[in-house]
């Protein structure tokens, strides 16, 4: 899935200026803004949400409507290969976009066997892509089975991202990805469930490095685990992540059959600290022929410790941006209040409503804020401005402003107090239920 170019022209959002106009002794632009970084995350994922890449794909099935292809996956059973196409979808019930994996080869369950699914339902982790419901469906010309899981923007398996692009990773990311991994797993695994079809192409991350299990599920409606124990379905859920710390190590080949059987390998005492070669030797099953997510935590010692203190970073930054976003909901109330009365052409025995009295007052701050230019004329588009004096007249600032009408003939110079009384007389008469507009 495409990521945004750092260096492209971002048109999701006003940029702040670079520099501006203000007094030494007032706050930066900046400091009314999210963090830069994560404000590109998150633009990228809105745009990756409501993008639509044209196709041949039915506009509708069951529930969901407007189909946009996001990959096709190759995963491997028993029985040889199969492919797994993803599917960007909205539902038609809440709004929200899932993700759609549809199984390309010729399908058909009974009602039984898709219930399967309904076990994973209530299975609730940070590490999973959340499994919703399951379907079979004619719309493709074929027999086709879905299954609907939580869509992650901008999210690409770790085959996509790491193993085709050769992408070397450090230790640090290789502890990451043990750590939520075995997360996720102690969460399935808890409600007597496995994912069976662990691989790199089932694991996706995202651009914040956030580990999500994919394709949860599959293996119950494919009846995969036939013949096994749960136990052992389990076991090689935990081989799977040695398996994949090896994949992207390089020294094995990526595959999700099974894993049983499989002669260990070794990993270079000169790339990995002694705890790592530890842990990659405990996950491929060369230290105790059974493996537990217990064991995983205690090999993994201070590094839970580092794991933990990114997640808080990251709540940290989270909370911080949740405190700038609630300011900025002020700020765009009193903006709404101001625009629902400004320049208002309206016909009720009165055309000049708008352009008299307080609400005229309104039209001069308004041009105040939003349509200032410099002494050469040109318009000056300073966030800093904007922000500022919206800050000021959402506080009632008792601090004076002058106002001057645009042919620059007469000026009045009021409160910001003054000014948001204004605003706010004016909104209420607008609302006012026993007015009556024509």
């Amino acid at each position: 899935m495409a990521r945004p170019d750092k260096n492209a022209e971002d048109d999701h959002f006003l940029k702040l200026p670079q520099a501006s106009s203000q007094m030494p002794y007032m706050k930066p632009a900046g400091y009314f803004a999210i963090d830069e970084a994560l404000r590109r995350v998150l633009a990228g994922e809105m745009q990756a949400e409501n993008s639509v890449v044209e196709s041949n794909l039915p506009f509708q099935i069951h529930n969901y409507y407007s189909l946009s292809p996001i990959e096709t996956v190759e995963l491997y059973d028993a029985s040889g290969s199969f492919g797994i196409q993803a599917i960007k979808a909205q539902s038609i019930v809440d709004g929200r976009h899932y993700c759609l994996h549809r199984i390309t080869r010729a399908f058909s369950a009974s009602q039984v066997v898709l219930n399967a699914i309904d076990k994973w339902k209530a299975v609730q982790s940070p590490g999973i892509a959340q499994v919703h419901e399951a379907f079979t469906t004619r719309a493709f010309g074929d027999s086709s089975l879905v299954i609907v899981h939580d869509y992650k923007p901008l999210a690409s398996s770790l085959k996509t991202k790491i193993i085709d692009n050769g992408v070397a990773v450090p230790e640090a990311f290789l502890w990451s990805l043990v750590l939520q991994l075995a997360s996720a797993l102690k969460a399935v695994h808890s409600a007597g469930l496995a994912v069976q079809l662990l691989s790199t192409s089932t694991v996706a991350i995202s651009p914040t490095n956030r580990v999500y299990i994919n394709l949860c599920g599959l293996a119950d409606v494919l009846a995969l685990s036939t013949g096994f124990s749960m136990n052992s379905a389990q076991q090689g859920d935990l081989l799977a992540i040695g398996h994949i710390l090896g994949t992207i190590i390089g020294t094995s080949h990526d595959s999700s059959a099974s894993l049983q059987g499989q002669t260990p390998v070794h990993i270079s005492a000169a790339s990995f600290s002694a705890e790592f070669r530890e842990l990659f030797n405990y996950l491929n099953g060369r230290l105790t022929p059974v493996i537990a997510i217990d064991d995983i935590l205690r090999l993994a010692g201070s590094r839970v410790f580092v794991e933990l203190d990114a997640v808080r970073r990251d709540a940290d930054l989270l909370h911080n941006s949740l405190r700038l976003e609630m300011t900025n909901g002020r700020l765009v109330r009193i903006m709404c209040k101001m625009n629902f009365v400004t320049e208002r052409a309206e016909n009720d025995m009165d055309p000049e409503w708008s352009e008299t009295g307080d609400r005229y007052l309104i039209k001069l701050f308004r041009d105040y804020v939003f349509h200032l230019v410099n002494e050469s004329g040109k318009p000056v588009a300073d966030m800093a401005h904007v922000v500022g004096n919206l800050n000021k007249l959402d506080a009632g600032s008792e601090e004076k402003v002058m106002l001057m009408s645009r042919d620059e003939k007469s000026c009045l110079v009021v409160s910001y107090r003054e000014i948001k009384r204004c605003i706010e007389d004016a909104y209420k008469e607008l609302v006012a239920p026993s007015k009556t507009w024509r």
